[in-house]
Parts: structure tokens; sequence; C-alpha cells
């Protein structure tokens, strides 16, 4: 019986279901990636407007061109670090929240092959922030109950 023995997770084991994890991750990726793509147009087009407007307002054209263009070269390179950034978090929060939402499938799917062999006494035993811990209580009430009527 293993109830309460609850082993180190390495990290190899973060994808459980390697498909749907990084099905997920990359869907949220895509998202990201639309959006800062939707926000980079937003930013340009603002900017190439107000760089138009004070060009046309500057007698130093080539002096202004030169600031304008170091500033928006700093303002790519944040952006892009901040997308990098915002990329490498995605990724780490799809794996560590699939990873709560498969889990526990894995757990299950112990449970029931223990039951199918007839082992009662196994339990499902989830870590405190997975996903279905009703589902993991439900299914431990119903191996104790097959326990029971065994035992009748």
């Amino acid at each position: 019986m293993d109830i309460g023995f609850v082993k180190k997770r390495k990290l190899s084991n973060l994808l459980l279901e390697p498909l749907l994890q990084t099905q997920i991750g990359l869907y949220c990726i895509a998202l990201s990636l639309i959006f800062s793509a939707l926000i980079g147009i937003v930013i340009y087009e603002n900017l190439d407007s107000l760089s138009n407007i004070l060009f046309q307002l500057s007698d130093g054209k080539v002096t202004l061109q030169t600031v304008a263009a170091a500033y928006v070269t700093n303002i790519q390179a944040w952006l892009i670090l901040c997308l990098i950034g915002y990329i490498v978090c995605t990724i780490g929060v799809s794996i560590l929240y699939t990873h709560r939402l498969v889990g526990p499938t894995v757990a299950f799917r112990k449970h029931l092959a223990a039951i199918e062999k007839g082992n009662y006494h196994h339990r499902t035993v989830l870590r405190k922030n997975d996903a279905f811990q009703v589902v993991a209580s439900q299914l431990n009430d119903v191996s104790a109950l097959l326990l029971q009527n065994k035992q009748k």
C-alpha cells in the first residue's frame, strides 16, 4: 500500500503528457506572439505618426532622424527582451499548470489498474495543488466500498 508515500519529482517527469502539455504551451505562445505583434503595430504606427509630425516641425531633420532611430532601436531591444522573457515564463507556467492537470490522470490510471487487478487497498494521493482532488477522494471511496464488499 502506498498511502502517504510521495516521490520527489524529477525534471523529466514534468512532461507527463508531452504532446498535450506542449500543445497547450504552444497555444499560449502563439496567442502571446499575436498579441505582441498587434501591440508592436500600434506602437510602430503611433511612433511613425509622431516622428512625421516632429520631422515637419523640426529644422534639423537629420539630427532628429538620428535621435529617433536610436530611440526606436532602444525600444525594440527592450521589447524583444521582454517578449523573450514572457515566452520563457509562459513555457514554465504552462508546464507547471498542465502538470497539475495531467499529473492526477496518471495517478487515476494507476489506481484504476490496481482495481482491475483486484487491489482495492490502493489509494490515490494527489499533491496539495493538483486538480481533481474531489475525483481522487471519490475514487478512494469507491475502492473502500469495493474492499468492504470483497471482505463480506
